[in-house]
């Protein structure tokens, strides 16, 4: 038997004061480790949870700013939508009121819309059977209408021309569309002239499609042989 070898195997053992055999000193250090990590986790943990608080409490708060905002902007807005709606109300009163007195004459016919104004005008007034050269004598209701619009801030103004039903009989004009049309330019022409913005006209050519009456004697044809001006707000 190797007695240094048993010798030295016991000497490897660590022992206490008392002699004895130091055997919880490494457990004890494992311990102390593993209470330590169980303490850092846990502040870990801690500091995170304060930091998704913080987080949450912060967005609340940029919530409830932005939702302030779009609250006020909704208000401004539906503020200005209805300043817009009431100065257009006011405009087509007043466009009413100023037509009163060629309306009360038997010149024009006007129907009143919920955002719209239309004119009629006959077209004997205006144009001679067949032509779109405006009539000397058309020129003071179209003026006086021209002046009406022109005080208007807003409205677009749609002219629209209308033949009876009857073909055309002179070489000037190859159809009533032509014709028609060509008697709405003349009176957009004369619009532009009185001072109303080019951007708030148009011109169209209805043809004998848009009969004002049915029937085919001569008062129906006079009734719709036209022009029609309407301004929408």
């Amino acid at each position: 038997m190797d007695i240094n070898h048993g010798y030295r195997r016991q000497a490897a053992k660590p022992s206490n004061r008392w002699g004895e055999e130091d055997v919880d000193g490494d457990e004890g250090s494992e311990r102390w480790l593993i209470s330590y990590a169980d303490l850092i986790t846990t502040l870990m943990v801690f500091f995170l949870a304060l930091y998704v608080l913080q987080l949450a409490k912060t967005r609340e708060v940029e919530v409830k700013a932005f939702e302030a905002r779009v609250g006020h902007g909704n208000e401004g807005s539906t503020g200005s939508v209805r300043t817009v709606v009431a100065e257009r109300e006011a405009s087509r009163k007043s466009l009413l009121s100023q037509l009163e007195t060629l309306r009360d004459n038997k010149q024009i016919t006007v129907k009143s819309g919920n955002q719209s104004v239309e004119i009629g005008i006959d077209a004997r007034i205006l144009f001679n059977p067949g032509d779109a050269r405006l009539l000397p004598q058309s020129l003071e209701v179209l003026g006086e209408i021209a002046t009406a619009l022109r005080q208007q801030r807003d409205g677009t103004v749609l002219v629209e021309g209308h033949t009876d039903s009857l073909p055309i009989s002179n070489a000037r004009y190859a159809s009533n569309w032509e014709l028609s049309s060509a008697r709405a330019g003349a009176v957009v022409r004369l619009f532009v002239d009185k001072g109303i913005a080019p951007r708030r006209l148009a011109a169209v050519g209805r043809a004998n499609n848009y009969p004002l009456v049915i029937g085919n004697d001569a008062s129906a044809r006079a009734m719709n042989r036209r022009v029609t001006i309407l301004v929408q707000y």
